[in-house]
């Protein structure tokens, strides 16, 4: 493992550089990894990686937005503690009958009788006592991602109906309406996953 110091007293020139030297340690086919504190650096950084990595040939020209979910981990204690519930997250439900997930979006959280209200895909309200949330139920954050062919995705946690889970690292392969087609490092196989904009897309 080589780790270089980069000693630049203009952070824009800085970053720029990083950005740079990563694109081409991944061109390159090495293992990097760049980290940086901060949301607003993170996403600058994360700006000016992805553009090198385009000059790079690294990642294709066009992007597309997808949803990816982003799980809250939750144990028992904390699972009845309202903070933790947020407009806008998303909770999955585990239906065992069906061996399906009905998902959710949190549409509002009420202090006053510690109520999630939740809205299904076709809009279809349900009431959820925040004391009433056990182990069946995961919740996760979500947020919007730009994804273009050749990305390096990390998946953190099971996606259903794929024979991928947590842990792994995934490369986009090709980019359609609806669907990514991705690979696992050092393997043939492709897998199709269906994504979308939305969090009920995928």
């Amino acid at each position: 493992t080589t780790a270089d110091i980069i000693s630049e007293p203009d952070k824009g020139a800085r970053y720029s550089r990083l950005a740079q030297e990563f694109a081409v340690s991944v061109r390159e086919g090495q293992e990097s990894v760049a980290q940086i504190s901060g949301t607003r650096e993170q996403s600058v950084l994360n700006g000016l990686i992805r553009d090198s990595l385009r000059q790079e040939g690294v990642l294709g020209e066009k992007d597309t937005t997808i949803t990816a979910l982003t799980p809250v981990w939750l144990d028992s204690k904390s699972r009845g503690v309202r903070d933790y519930y947020r407009e806008g997250m998303v909770m999955e439900r585990w239906d065992p009958e069906n061996r399906t997930h009905d998902r959710f979006v949190i549409d509002r959280v009420t202090a006053s009788s510690n109520m999630l209200t939740l809205k299904d895909r076709d809009g279809v309200r349900l009431d959820l006592k925040v004391s009433a949330v056990d182990s069946q139920w995961t919740l996760f954050r979500a947020e919007t991602l730009p994804v273009a062919e050749g990305e390096r995705l990390a998946v953190l946690g099971k996606i259903p109906d794929t024979r991928l889970k947590g842990g792994e690292s995934i490369t986009v392969m090709k980019v359609e309406e609806g669907q990514l087609t991705v690979q696992r490092p050092g393997q043939k196989t492709t897998q199709t996953l269906a994504v979308g904009a939305g969090v009920f897309d995928g």
